[in-house]
């Protein structure tokens, strides 16, 4: 049966913020259950052809950030948008170079394949605008090509950096992945024979005429693949460091189930590993903000002084990451700077009402409130100065709630 601190973990890993009453609602229930709950979320998603149609305007990068977060900050969040923001972060692609019209895209594109078939998905990538436009594989001529998108695809996306292929595997790869056109104004992509590369090159060992199809099988067919791929998502999900047993394991979960993330992440959540990694991980940026706003009560971007420009402030915007990699996933986001970020940004929030009027400013309640089981005697004893510091009646419960919002127990997953 789950406990609470089992029901809390299960709900920050796989979504973003737990609002109130939520973990009550899970405990005493089996937490295998609860984990295959979370693996059969939908999501939502539009269309390729309905992406495609979008109007936009020229503020777009704007109201697609917000409609974002509005996303994240919904009751139905969960393992769904987990993995959307996750691929954002191993798919890269910023709106520095990539247009509006195709960002969107892509963004749905993510949504559409975040749970389904990652052979399906990669194949997608490759040919996906925003893609060849970030990563210089729009007009790539095959006599001459851009090494950048093969270089990246092969060190980021696919078999992680120098396991297993060449400089030359990378320069055979730009010329079967050269041909490749991106309308700028209509985000059309196209191919144009005239400009790929017809002839045999050698690709990871063997030499013939290639098309993208056959460029993927051979990449996914590599032993470096499945197990890199695999351990990323188990990166971002558990944050501990696997073995190499542990890390073939995932990889065979992957080939075994012909590329589909479902049943990956099924051997992922049930896992002892799993279970047990609680408070390992810090949160970034934007999984801070929302899970502190989910747990106050905001419901929208926008209400009650939450912002956008409070999470660019701290460092992470959606859509602009700060280089192919992504955004790091490591204990950055828990610096003195951060802290002190976060804080200035969550006391020009105004609690909602029904906060207010519901929630004791006590320790235990508040505490309760955020769903946050236990903490260490540090912690107890600086939410205990706050409150006695200053009185209900001069922001006592703000002051208690920021103090645990900034706590290590809530910024670690």
């Amino acid at each position: 049966m789950a406990t609470q601190e089992q029901a809390a973990h299960l709900l920050r890993r796989t979504g973003f913020g737990i609002g109130p009453g939520q973990i009550d609602r899970l405990v005493a229930r089996d937490i295998h259950d609860l984990i295959d709950e979370r693996i059969a979320d939908e999501g939502w998603a539009l269309s390729a052809e309905e992406a495609e149609d979008r109007d936009f305007d020229d503020n777009e990068w704007d109201t697609l950030g917000r409609e974002w977060i509005d996303q994240m900050l919904s009751p139905e969040t969960g393992l769904h948008e987990r993995m959307v923001w996750f691929w954002h972060g191993h798919f890269t692609s910023s709106k520095e170079k990539a247009t509006d019209r195709l960002i969107v895209r892509q963004h749905h594109l993510i949504r559409r394949h975040c749970l389904g078939n990652f052979r399906d998905f990669a194949r997608d990538m490759i040919v996906d605008g925003a893609m060849l436009r970030f990563l210089d594989g729009d007009g790539s001529h095959g006599d001459s090509p851009n090494e950048n998108f093969s270089r990246e695809f092969l060190e980021l996306f696919m078999l992680g950096r120098g396991n297993g292929y060449t400089e030359d595997d990378i320069r055979a790869g730009a010329r079967i992945l050269s041909g490749w056109l991106v309308d700028y104004r209509t985000g059309d992509v196209s191919f144009d024979r005239e400009r790929s590369y017809t002839r045999p090159v050698s690709f990871l060992g063997t030499r013939k005429n290639w098309t993208i199809d056959g460029y993927l099988d051979a990449v996914l067919e590599h032993p470096a693949c499945a197990d890199h791929v695999a351990s990323r998502i188990h990166a971002h999900l558990v944050s501990t460091p696997l073995d190499d047993d542990r890390r073939r394991e995932l990889g065979n979960t992957l080939r075994r189930n012909d590329w589909e993330i479902r049943p990956l992440l099924a051997e992922i959540l049930h896992h002892d590993d799993f279970v047990e990694a609680r408070g390992r991980r810090t949160r970034q940026p934007i999984e801070w903000f929302v899970a502190a706003a989910v747990a106050v009560g905001i419901e929208r971007l926008g209400d009650h002084g939450f912002d956008l420009w409070q999470i660019y402030s701290s460092g992470q915007i959606p859509f602009y990451p700060p280089n192919v990699a992504g955004w790091p996933d490591d204990d950055r986001w828990s610096s003195a700077t951060q802290v002190m970020a976060r804080g200035n940004a969550i006391l020009n929030w105004q609690l909602p009402e029904e906060t207010l009027n519901s929630l004791a400013p006590t320790r235990d309640a508040v505490l309760s409130h955020l769903g946050i089981p236990d903490v260490s005697e540090t912690t107890a004893r600086a939410l205990d100065e706050a409150i006695d510091a200053q009185t209900e009646y001069s922001r006592g419960l703000e002051l208690l709630l920021v103090t645990a919002l900034l706590s290590p127990e809530f910024s670690l997953v």
